[in-house]
């Protein structure tokens, strides 16, 4: 083809050879650019016109590939871009975790939490002193295969209302106290109202010292055989171990429901505690009596992958409030109880969910994959290994996703219904259609030959 401007004959003839040689073709510019209008929309509008490059509108999507591949080909703004990705990425995992970690804070902080209540007791010498006894739990380990709390407890000892709460019979306290005798606690029972004689010397008015016997009322242990579980007061050191019992907290909930609702199950446990004076009871000469009521309680420490919370009720009454003389008026009933509540932390309900999520998304993927390779025939799909080896991988990854959650319990739980066993299945199917696909196609391919 010619060149689209010809120079334009002199003679006559010569410009009727022109138009009688078919090889020629004239355009005029008009036409020249309508005929590069209508090929950039069928092609490139960037396409050369007379050595110029149309130019590209900026901002375009045509724009921002060409740039992005001019970048690629130098290096160095991707590789600053997926760097800044990677690292913000890994701030916003660091903060989340930080959340999970100040928040399980808040909750050992609201175990700590302050209560007070006056009793009446003694010391060695008869004194009277006046102050609040508690019981400070210290969480050992949950036992979730066993459905058990173990929990060391220790005395704890406020002086009054305008004092902090220290360790009983610490000696480098000034604002603490010891019992020689020690506080004896009673696990599990109750004390009732007891009536019982005791004796006190009186000065007659010849000068001389007798006896009197009267009648009062004290709270006793119901069980008068029973051995408490251990002794506080003596020592800072002492402390007594307990195991508490749990059990499912909500009804007819299966997602709540101890081990197989993970990581949703919620437990409940429940323990009662009554506190006797050993100097007092032996004053007065009765086994197991002078029980007084004890404050409250508070939680330390944490257990790792459970939260642990408590309340607390006190049927004990007051005793500055008691008419010691006429106890029939006095509660029935005379105990501290406390109700625990076990339930997963929000970090391992994250992760939970997460591994749900994440062993859905690449099931689904793996789905899809096998779908468009063999119902849409793509067969470039099942050419080489790929498929098929992406197919095994997470056939043996997925499951190993959920032994890797915290706190996990055995097998059989709701999320390894909803999560991890349809999971594993669709992969292992895909896997077989994948494989009996290429070998079809090997073998289609082989009658060909």
């Amino acid at each position: 083809m010619a060149a689209p401007y010809e120079k334009a004959p002199h003679t006559a003839s010569a410009y009727n050879n022109t138009f009688s040689n078919t090889d020629i073709e004239i355009q005029s510019p008009k036409a020249e650019s309508s005929y590069f209008d209508e090929k950039d929309d069928a092609h490139d509008r960037n396409a050369p016109s007379f050595g110029r490059k149309t130019p590209t509108r900026k901002y375009s999507a045509r724009w921002w590939k060409r740039t992005w591949d001019g970048a690629v080909r130098i290096g160095t703004w991707p590789r600053l871009i997926y760097c800044c990705i990677g690292f913000v990425l890994m701030i916003l995992w660091l903060g989340v975790m930080l959340i999970f970690v100040g928040n399980e804070v808040k909750y050992e902080q609201q175990n700590a939490r302050d209560t007070i209540q006056r009793h009446r007791t003694g010391d060695s010498n008869g004194e009277s002193i006046s102050g609040s006894i508690l019981l400070k739990g210290t969480l050992v380990n949950f036992d979730a295969g066993k459905r058990s709390l173990s929990v060391s407890w220790s005395g704890l000892y406020k002086q009054d209302n305008y004092s902090t709460i220290v360790d009983l019979a610490d000696p480098l306290e000034v604002n603490s106290t010891t019992y020689p005798d020690g506080i004896g606690i009673y696990r599990d029972v109750t004390a009732t109202p007891y009536e019982y004689n005791y004796t006190y010397p009186e000065l007659l008015e010849n000068g001389t010292e007798t006896t009197q016997t009267s009648k009062s009322w004290m709270y006793r242990v119901d069980n008068d055989t029973l051995k408490p579980v251990g002794v506080i007061g003596r020592h800072q050191w002492d402390s007594f171990d307990t195991e508490i019992s749990f059990t499912q907290k909500y009804s007819k909930n299966v997602w709540s429901q101890p081990m197989l609702g993970y990581p949703f199950d919620k437990w409940q446990g429940q323990i009662v505690f009554v506190a006797n004076d050993i100097w007092w009871a032996r004053t007065d000469n009765v086994t197991n009596g002078d029980v007084f009521p004890l404050a409250g309680i508070q939680l330390a420490d944490s257990t790792l992958n459970w939260r642990i919370s408590y309340t607390f009720n006190n049927t004990c009454p007051s005793p500055t409030a008691l008419d010691y003389e006429h106890g029939e008026a006095w509660p029935a009933n005379c105990y501290l109880d406390i109700r625990f509540d076990a339930v997963r932390p929000p970090l391992v309900i994250f992760a939970a969910v997460t591994a749900v999520v994440v062993n859905w998304t690449c099931t689904l993927f793996i789905f899809i994959l096998t779908s468009e390779a063999i119902i849409m025939r793509r067969g470039y799909m099942l050419e080489g290994t790929d498929i098929l080896s992406m197919c095994f991988t997470a056939l043996f990854a997925l499951p190993t996703i959920r032994s890797l959650l915290p706190g996990a319990p055995d097998y059989g739980a709701i999320i390894d219904l909803c999560g991890v066993l349809p999971c594993t299945l669709i992969v292992a199917l895909c896997t077989v259609c994948v494989a009996v696909a290429k070998l079809n196609k090997r073998k289609r391919e082989g009658k060909t030959d």
